[in-house]
Parts: structure tokens; C-alpha cells; sequence
């Protein structure tokens, strides 16, 4: 109703492997499919499928616009749907994700939650995610991953903001130091016991050329209060600039110090999820996105 005709093929392209099986879907020949593209690719002036034989996909372009337009994409069409009466609302969440801990995404997060009293969440956290398995085999409507590595043809995903971080430590260690560098080098590191937060570490110490060995930190658990740990001057750590979380350590006397451009860390994730033709998810990836 509210879609052009070439976008709706577009996107039919980038969720099939042929272009043959998105015309069949449309109920078009695959011939006046490819012509669609064309068009819509003379518009933009951007390449956006690449052919393979019987196969095609998104180029590096066109993937870029495909994850720009998919949310806004979804809600028109659920939008058109409802009035259409072809799609009710899903009024229940499942969500997976491989440990947020102190991520600003926990914060959007608990907004959604707050946002929509009337639906039914569910939030589980583990270290390791078979992404593709939750996914296609069972009820998880939405994965959160740092893993980042591999695309999936059969699942959707968006990247979400990448997290900057910084130090974070009471103010009685940073007045014993004339530099971070020295800081790190003789005080203790708090780390989080997550695969997350380890690779973030590791990146981090490897940009200074040093290693802290085991007994030189304090590894706790993800579900711990790390601030408490912080605040009682026990040693620094290397957080994401999450705001509630640094004006509260603030009041305690301590500071958050964003790293120089050279020894920048951000973590990066998706948000995989299972259907886009869902207003739920939509809103919910639109939440977190933003």
C-alpha cells in the first residue's frame, strides 16, 4: 500500500539466494525482476545485487542499504498489513544475548521493557550462542551478539552503534599517577568474567605492547557489581561509556576517562532476528539501534 514496487522487489532479492526464487515469491518472471533492479538501481546509482550463475546476493552497497532501510522497511509494512487486517501484533519478546553487563544496549533495553508494559519479555544471557540454531530451530525471536564474523544468508541482522569505552577508577588511584600508562602498569584490573568484555581487555592491553598476569587483576562475575569493586579504589577498569552507570560511580568519587584515538576500543554487535515482518521486533531493533 504505503511501498514502491521496486523496493518491495529489492528487498524480496536480498531475502532469497536467486533471483528466480524472489520472482517466484512476487509472482514475476525473473526476467521483469531484474529489470525492477535495474531501474532501481539507474535511480540510485548504486550496484546492489551481484550474480553468480543462478545465485545472487547483496553487494557490499546494497547490504548497507538493505540494514538502513529494513527497520522503516518492516514498520510500513506491518502499518499496511494492520490495515489490511492481514497481521496482528506479537505481544511476546524472546531474547538471547551473549552478555551485556554494563552496555549502554542494557539500558535501551530496560527502556523497551518500561515502554511496553503489556508485553511479555524474556531476556536470557549466556557466553557462547549458537546464533543460527536459536535462530532457525527455536523460539528465540531476537540474538544480541559480539560475534560479528560470519554473514548468514537464511538469518537477518542489523550492526548496532559500536560502544566506545574508556577507564573508569577512583580518583585516590588517578592522583598516584602522572599517566594512564603508569596507572595500568601498577594498579589492578578489574575484568568481567565474559567473552565480551575479555576480547575487549585483550585488544586493549595489546595496543599498549603490555600483558597483566592473572595475579595482577581481579576477574569477577557478570551478574557482580563491579561498581562496588571501583568505587572502593581496588583497581581500574575498562568499561563502556555507559552514562547511569558513570554519573552513579561519579558520586563515589571516581571518573571515566575516554581513551585516546590511537588506543580506542569499541565493542561491536548485531542484533539478529528471526522475522521481519513482526512490529514487535521491528520496534524493538529500532529502540536498540538508535
Amino acid at each position: 500500500m504505503f511501498l514502491s514496487r521496486q523496493l518491495i522487489q529489492f528487498f524480496s532479492v536480498a531475502e532469497n539466494s536467486s533471483l528466480a526464487e524472489a520472482a517466484e515469491k512476487l509472482n514475476l518472471t525473473p526476467s521483469a525482476l531484474s529489470h525492477g533492479i535495474h531501474d532501481l538501481e539507474c535511480k540510485t546509482g548504486i550496484l546492489l545485487i551481484k550474480r553468480s550463475g543462478q545465485k545472487s546476493s547483496l553487494t557490499i552497497a546494497g547490504r548497507e542499504l538493505y540494514q538502513q532501510l529494513l527497520p522503516y522497511y518492516t514498520r510500513i509494512k506491518n502499518i499496511s498489513d494492520n490495515l489490511s487486517g492481514k497481521k496482528k501484533n506479537n505481544k511476546s519478546l524472546n531474547i538471547k544475548t551473549d552478555c551485556l553487563c554494563y552496555s549502554p544496549l542494557k539500558d535501551k533495553i530496560m527502556s523497551f521493557c518500561k515502554e511496553n508494559p503489556d508485553l511479555a519479555i524474556t531476556i536470557e544471557s549466556q557466553e557462547f550462542i549458537d546464533i543460527k540454531h536459536e535462530i532457525m530451530n527455536k523460539n528465540t525471536d531476537v540474538v544480541i551478539s559480539s560475534d560479528c564474523s560470519a554473514d548468514n544468508k537464511d538469518i537477518n541482522y542489523l550492526d548496532l552503534p559500536p560502544e566506545e569505552t574508556g577507564i573508569i577508577a577512583h580518583d585516590s588511584l588517578l592522583k598516584k599517577y602522572d599517566s594512564i600508562s603508569d596507572l595500568i602498569m601498577n594498579e589492578r584490573l578489574i575484568k568481567i568474567k565474559t567473552k565480551t568484555h575479555t576480547y575487549a581487555l585483550h585488544r586493549f592491553l595489546s595496543t599498549l605492547k603490555t600483558e597483566l598476569i592473572d595475579h595482577h587483576s581481579i576477574t569477577v562475575p557478570a551478574d557482580y557489581n563491579i561498581s562496588d569493586f571501583i568505587s572502593s579504589a581496588a583497581g581500574f577498569s575498562l568499561l563502556p561509556e555507559n552514562k547511569p552507570i558513570i554519573d552513579n560511580l561519579k558520586s563515589k568519587g571516581c571518573r571515566f576517562i575516554k581513551l585516546p584515538h590511537e588506543y580506542n576500543i569499541s565493542i561491536n554487535r548485531r542484533v539478529y532476528f528471526r522475522e521481519i515482518y513482526n512490529q514487535t521486533i521491528s520496534d524493538f531493533i529500532l529502540k536498540i539501534q538508535n
